[in-house]
């Protein structure tokens, strides 16, 4: 095999994700080739081997990224029983976009991910792994936010929860909307942090009563987003820092 097969293997069972029994058959279907199911594996191993200094040199360029977006989901391999999960998990930095499959979503990954001295900012979903990173130094995904109180709004049992989880949502996209207007020019820098203030406040304000709902399982969500309050609001202290993880989202969906 030559570079250009090899990278076409390549291309055939990491982009478009075909079995190596697949792939031998669109050989076989394209070219009259015929190569043994081995001999595809060994391709891929071939590959691997020299994709490795570029991996790791686009970790280290992670690690050293003043803002990352990360995320983390579920990956199977057909060689593990159903029950043997696999974890891909994606790193995104300004130019750089890092994957590592893992055998878990714990702590100890994220800190092999971003590095257990990592300065910059990262940008996460609500997920255990992250609550090591200093929150002045973590940005919840606020859409992830939007999403979780959004249920609260529509709780069955109506009355107080799903009132105060409205006026929670509709809070969020107030944030959504000023920060929207000051990227477009439409705030002056005085003008939208004034009213990030006051829309923090009344947020704040609005968690505390919805700790005191009846519903235990949005008391909880509450207090969780109140325990990580400045988490929400990093983004304030720069204007490149986003409101949403989108970006490792979009990137890991293609994976």
């Amino acid at each position: 095999m030559g570079p250009n097969l090899l990278s076409y293997i390549s291309v055939l069972t990491g982009q478009y994700h075909l079995s190596i029994r697949k792939v031998q058959s669109l050989l076989k279907s394209q070219f009259s080739t015929i190569f043994s199911t081995g001999a595809i594996s060994e391709a891929q191993g071939r590959v691997s081997n020299m994709l490795t200094p570029l991996h790791q040199a686009l970790h280290s360029a992670i690690k050293s990224s003043p803002i990352v977006h990360i995320d983390e989901t579920s990956h199977h391999r057909n060689t593990l029983a159903q029950t043997q999960w696999l974890w891909l998990w994606l790193a995104s930095g300004d130019d750089v976009v890092f994957q590592k499959i893992m055998s878990s979503r714990r702590q100890e990954c994220a800190q092999y991910i971003l590095g257990k001295k990592f300065t910059g900012i990262v940008i996460t979903d609500q997920c255990a792994s992250y609550n090591w990173i200093d929150n002045q130094k973590h940005q919840f995904c606020w859409a992830h936010i939007v999403r979780n109180l959004q249920k609260m709004a529509d709780y069955s049992g109506k009355g107080l929860t799903a009132h105060i989880g409205q006026k929670l949502v509709l809070t969020c996209q107030g944030v959504f909307r000023t920060q929207h207007r000051y990227e477009n020019n439409q705030l002056a820098a005085h003008q939208y942090q004034k009213r990030m203030r006051r829309l923090r406040q009344s947020f704040n304000l609005l968690l505390q009563k919805g700790m005191r709902t009846p519903c235990k399982r949005y008391v909880g969500r509450c207090k969780f987003i109140l325990k990580h309050e400045p988490s929400l609001w990093v983004f304030l202290s720069s204007p490149d820092i986003p409101l949403t993880n989108n970006e490792a989202e979009r990137c890991i969906r293609g994976s």
